[in-house]
């Protein structure tokens, strides 16, 4: 199944679309206000970027869940393949790239009934509705911290990652559950990038083909 064969080599690369995804809406939404902004400061704000915050909620957002999810799946794959036994650490990164497929869905909703409300000129729904808005990285967050921890850990012991990648991705992994995880979100397109490369690279052409039958004897 030469076609199945081509998808699954390139699953790893899923890292590399959903990273542009992350790069690109953190560059669109750059200029957004905190909530310590004024009510008129933030419905100004999201009147005058409707058109991109829709864009980054409606098409971004469930384009980096669908890499997102892709990468998560495949990182579990390489992590399992050198857990010995039991799975631990490959189950673990799945469900926090899980959690944070599903934190970045509710931020796309949230930024949506934002840009909606603005555009409606409605001052005080927008002004609320932002204040839970400015929130929303709390569970996408956690999801990013517990995979990067469970791929770092795992990455070390079962070797499935390369040791600089495993340490960058523990060292992430603290950030994001920390009050600098601010700071982490910039350099996680680049640390999912780099893994994301470095998986695809580490397939071998004979683990994509699925073993043939032994003939049986006569």
């Amino acid at each position: 199944m030469p076609t199945t064969d081509r998808l699954r080599r390139l699953l790893p690369l899923s890292g590399v679309l959903f990273a542009a995804v992350l790069a690109t809406g953190l560059v669109l939404t750059a200029g957004e206000p905190d909530n310590s902004g004024s009510k008129a400061d933030i419905y100004a704000y999201w009147h005058s970027h409707y058109g991109m915050q829709l864009i980054s909620s409606l098409i971004l957002i469930p384009f980096g869940m669908l890499f997102l999810l892709a990468f998560a799946a495949e990182l579990r794959r390489a992590l399992r393949s050198g857990e010995a036994g039991e799975a631990l650490y490959s189950p673990i990164a799945l469900a926090g790239g899980i959690t944070a497929a599903v934190g970045l869905g509710v931020t796309g909703s949230l930024c949506a009934a934002v840009a909606t409300a603005a555009h409606h000129h409605e001052v005080d729904a927008t002004y609320t509705l932002a204040q839970l808005q400015s929130y929303d990285w709390v569970p996408w967050m956690a999801g990013f911290g517990v995979l990067l921890l469970a791929s770092g850990i795992g990455g070390l012991r079962t070797r499935a990652l390369p040791r600089l990648i495993a340490i960058a991705g523990l060292v992430l992994g603290f950030a994001c559950l920390t009050p600098v995880g601010f700071f982490a979100l910039f350099a996680l397109p680049v640390w999912i990038l780099v893994t994301s490369v470095a998986l695809y690279r580490s397939q071998s052409p004979s683990r994509l083909h699925v073993p043939r039958a032994a003939p049986q004897a006569g």
